[in-house]
């Protein structure tokens, strides 16, 4: 949410009343001039309600209508721009009309669709600013956004030192710098387990497609010594040293290709080869699907490690956006275990756009999880035969300032497995704040709490967590 705010100075340069409106009241004004003097004055809300009015009673009117999907594209509710435009296809069809559907389709993620929308304003007006604009959001979501550049600096040349090109080559950059990031994260859960977990991590961007990956951490997993999941060593914890070095490689716009291999090292378990294959492809604007390949250790807690456990992975994900309203998932996941155990885990989500205003975003929808072993080894995981939970859910978004935001999700919902007499609360709820969303330096702070079955069979769990981000 916070990256709209850059179209601020959009809407104010072209929403910009005539010299003679700001001597008259609100009152005095027409209704397309009131709600561009609330626009302009920063009470979106406002101008929205008063250019809807407007437009009820004067649909011919091209200018108002395109002005209108204007502000609800800098609302975030592309959902509510789209069908502006398609409800006026002359306003839409218009050169102007164009630049505002390419605008709508760029923000709202339609990388395909905002640029060939976008293509005939571009070749007409290569130095233009809002042709220019409109790319280079849609570029920055694609799985190259370094080629979003070019467009970048032609806004930059188009208004040289304004806040504007300012603001949209901070939007663009979160997404083409390097970085380095230092990660700590704590977990712990009703089976008195914990986990400490600090993680050096890092990017390095080179050229327009490749990005060099890395991460190494020492992490520290704790569990009373009477505990069935406590190390077969004796030990009251465990250490984990784990390194992997990678690559992020996009032939394409829509294609991503990853790899990665390491080594993990505990004392008396020995070690083990790490590694991970992925590919993420956008087959279109409403449907991508990304498969992940990995190989890393079980660490549900202490026992499991000690034992020397590994597993295969192989995840397959599914994500459908018939619109700007509707997000659909779907993930399987089969896994391979060193004990001669395989499970399946299937999630299925659907959530729905409910709030878009300045500052708030929230989605509500469902979820549900089906989770199968073949066994159950006792060997420090949990290995339901069948494990069952449904939920609604909730994502929130508030965003503080423009560098600043909170997010909240939160799960209601009802678990079981073969060895529960009756349903069992499955509630959850965690949260993140960012500061700095726009800046080189970057802080993120998150916490969360769960009531639903963890790696160990445990029925609540807490965490938190802190990670600084330094991008270049």
């Amino acid at each position: 949410m916070a990256q709209m705010k850059s179209l601020a100075w959009l809407v104010g340069a072209l929403l910009a009343a005539p010299a003679g409106v700001w001597a008259q009241t609100p009152a005095m004004q027409a209704l397309d001039a009131q709600a561009r003097t609330l626009m302009w004055t920063g009470h979106a809300d406002a101008a929205t309600r008063t250019m809807r009015e407007y437009v009820a009673q004067h649909p011919a009117d091209q200018a108002a209508v395109l002005d209108l999907a204007r502000y609800l594209t800098w609302s975030g509710d592309y959902a509510g721009a789209k069908s502006v435009l398609d409800t006026h296809p002359d306003a839409a069809r218009s050169s102007e009309g164009q630049v505002v559907l390419a605008s709508v389709l760029a923000w709202g993620g339609w990388v395909r669709t905002a640029q060939q929308v976008n293509a005939a304003p571009l070749a007409a007006n290569p130095n233009g600013l809002l042709p220019n604009y409109a790319q280079a959001i849609a570029l920055r979501q694609s799985a190259r956004p370094r080629e979003a550049l070019p467009y970048v600096a032609a806004v930059k040349r188009a208004r040289p030192d304004g806040k504007d090109a300012r603001d949209l080559e901070r939007a663009v950059r979160i997404h083409t710098d390097s970085f380095v990031a230092l990660d700590y994260q704590h977990g712990s859960d009703s089976d008195d387990l914990e986990r400490s977990q600090p993680t050096l991590r890092a990017e390095l961007a080179q050229g327009e497609a490749l990005r060099w990956t890395a991460e190494f951490g020492r992490w520290d997993y704790r569990a009373p010594l009477s505990s069935p999941f406590a190390s077969i060593t004796g030990a009251r914890s465990l250490t984990e040293d784990r390194g992997l070095v990678g690559l992020r490689y996009a032939p394409s716009l829509y294609t991503t290709l990853s790899a990665a291999v390491g080594r993990s090292s505990i004392d008396g378990a020995g070690g083990t080869t790490l590694w991970r294959l992925g590919v993420d492809q956008r087959f279109s604007d409403t449907f991508r699907a990304d498969l992940m390949a990995d190989h890393d250790r079980v660490a549900a807690s202490p026992r499991s490690l000690s034992l020397g456990l590994d597993r295969t992975s192989v995840t397959g994900h599914a994500q459908w956006t018939p619109d700007f309203n509707w997000t659909g998932d779907l993930w399987l996941r089969r896994d391979h275990f060193s004990d001669s155990n395989d499970s399946t885990d299937l999630n299925a989500a659907l959530r729905r756009a409910v709030v878009r205003q300045p500052g708030i975003m929230l989605d509500l929808g469902a979820s549900a999880e089906h989770l199968s072993f073949d066994h159950n080894p006792g060997h420090g995981y949990y290995a339901p035969d069948n494990y069952r939970r449904y939920a609604l859910t909730a994502n929130l978004y508030v965003g503080l300032s423009e560098n600043a935001g909170l997010s909240v999700q939160a799960g209601l919902g009802r678990q079981r497995d073969e060895t529960f007499t009756a349903w069992r609360r499955a509630n959850d709820i965690s949260a993140s704040l960012v500061v700095g969303i726009f800046s080189p330096w970057q802080l993120s702070v998150n916490a969360g709490y769960s009531e639903r079955v963890l790696n160990t069979g445990a029925y609540e769990g807490r965490s938190w967590g802190i990670t600084l981000t330094r991008r270049f």
